[in-house]
């Protein structure tokens, strides 16, 4: 018991530094400042929607202004889950700025819905991904290396610096699937109604989520009648789970009843009714018929798998190995975990279904494809556990070539945190080589190599000094003390600056120092 215990305290405090250690300062998006704005509204009774006269919208349905709901009052057309995530560290940065403003109150805000709510729940995704392998049957030993090379070495890595609502979904599916699978071992229906409850979370924060609610019901409805053979305890236990599922499911439709006047209607599909009605949008030029779902299907299924810009497999370089292993050990894996891997290829190609139209079927400016990777993460689960048990049976050129993969799938993560998400997009957008929609993972490696050395193409911001005033709130490491000290223009500021640096100077050394003694001592 206690090597358990050391085990999971080693996992969660290499979580904590690396989780730290990459953190921006930043909510990372405009998507989760405005989640972050709602939470702000709710418990300070001011309006969602905080434009300034002279602002005016870019495009129809454009986000920062809303949609029009109950009297007439403008929403922001995004589901409540992720703001009633944040709201509680939201408060407390408010009351911090009060009694020390040591920074403007929106960066207070940020920082302490940063490491009072996001870290946290990244840590715990972590926690939940070791459990679920040692669930699955794993050493522990294995489930603990597997658990910090899946964080590490995924986008996963990504997500915990820009809280888009990915990790916080992840982590309640891969709860939500511990639970499922804790149950059918060991009998306790609490777990089952957990496992519901958990899913019914996830749907609160992204209404799509319900395909995870339906695979998870899938996972544990095979799972039952693999191990009990008997319909009636199948359908007891399925009966559990949904009522888990039930609540924040109900939560939602009642919050949406209040915004929008109706139990069936959420924010995006008022915001598609109003399109061609609402008075913000007038003298606008009109959007495509049937828009938002626009595209081919065929586009919005191949991008996410071949596109050099969203590719699963380019991004997330430990899927295809993994699923080599899956293949080259399937008849090895246990029937859990076999089945496990049908219900997560079956998520995987329902999200590629359902956003194949959308016309942001690429999540727009986000890194890799946002709308399908958390699917490639809970695939990876119980595959990383097979290839660092393999890794670890290797010998020689095998054993190598195993630790090659891993070290550079967790390259390509670094490199992913390392510059701010939208640099490669702002620089397409002031005229520069490159596209989000192009190999955006090589532009980044380039623009890497460009702060090191500004003549090393003539891609580098350095060599565009036209162009070099717009992108230089940009064009730094994305950690938080550099991202501060792009504000450090003034005596106070100044101070915190250089504490900010020297704070992540030691937790750099010290993720450094524990990871690698854990690894391989």
């Amino acid at each position: 018991m206690k090597f358990l215990k050391e085990k999971i305290s080693s996992i969660l405090l290499i979580a904590l530094l690396w989780t730290a250690v990459i953190n921006s300062g930043t909510l990372g998006t405009l998507d989760t400042d405005l989640r972050l704005q709602m939470a702000h509204a709710w418990w300070t009774g001011t309006e969602e929607i905080q434009v300034s006269p002279d602002d005016t919208p870019i495009v129809r349905g454009d986000i920062r202004f809303g949609v029009m709901g109950v009297d007439g009052k403008r929403y922001i057309a995004y589901e409540e889950g992720q703001s009633i995530l944040m709201l509680p560290g939201d408060w407390v940065g408010t009351q911090l700025h009060h009694l020390l403003p040591i920074a403007d109150q929106k960066t207070m805000r940020d920082w302490a819905v940063n490491f009072l709510i996001f870290v946290p729940l990244n840590v715990a995704a972590v926690a939940a991904c070791y459990w679920l392998i040692k669930l699955f049957g794993f050493k522990q030993r294995t489930a603990a290396l597997a658990a910090i090379a899946w964080f590490l070495g995924t986008t996963l890595l990504h997500y915990a610096q820009v809280h888009q609502h990915n990790n916080q979904v992840l982590l309640l599916v891969t709860l939500g699937y511990g639970a499922a699978l804790s149950y059918v071992l060991r009998d306790r229906p609490l777990l089952a109604f957990l496992s519901g409850l958990a899913l019914g979370g996830t749907v609160l924060i992204r209404i799509t989520s319900i395909i995870h609610g339906l695979t998870v019901a899938l996972f544990l409805t095979g799972c039952l009648a693999y191990r009990r053979r008997d319909f009636t305890k199948v359908l007891h236990g399925l009966g559990l789970w949904v009522a888990g599922f039930i609540p924040f499911v109900l939560l939602g439709r009642i919050m949406d009843y209040f915004r929008y006047g109706s139990l069936f209607a959420t924010g995006k599909s008022i915001e598609q009714q109003q399109l061609t009605t609402d008075p913000a949008w007038n003298g606008l030029p009109d959007l495509p018929d049937g828009y938002p779902l626009i595209n081919d299907p065929h586009v919005g299924i191949l991008g996410p798998l071949i596109s050099l810009s969203k590719s699963i497999f380019i991004y997330d370089p430990l899927l295809l190995p993994c699923l080599i292993l899956a293949v080259v050990f399937w008849k090895k894996l246990t029937p859990y975990i076999q089945w496990y891997l049908v219900t997560m290829t079956v998520n995987l190609g329902l999200h590629l279904v359902a956003y194949s139209r959308f016309v942001f079927w690429h999540g727009d400016s986000a890194w890799a494809a946002r709308y399908h990777v958390t699917s490639v993460h809970l695939l990876l689960i119980p595959l990383v556990a097979v290839l660092i048990q393999t890794l670890r049976q290797a010998k020689t050129w095998k054993a190598w070539l195993l630790k090659t993969v891993v070290a550079i799938a967790i390259m390509v993560q670094l490199a992913s945190v390392a510059m701010p998400m939208n640099l490669e997009i702002y620089q397409t957008n002031v005229g520069m080589p490159g596209s989000r929609l192009e190999f955006r993972l090589a532009q980044r490696i380039s623009n890497l190599v460009c702060l090191v050395e500004g003549s090393f193409s003539k891609a580098c911001t350095k060599q565009h000094p036209d162009k070099e005033q717009y992108l230089e709130h940009l064009n730094h490491l994305a950690f938080l003390p550099f991202t501060y000290s792009q504000q450090a223009e003034d005596d106070v500021v100044y101070p915190l600056s250089i504490f900010l640096f020297l704070l992540w100077g030691v937790l750099l050394a010290f993720a450094l120092v524990v990871t690698l003694k854990f690894v391989f001592i």
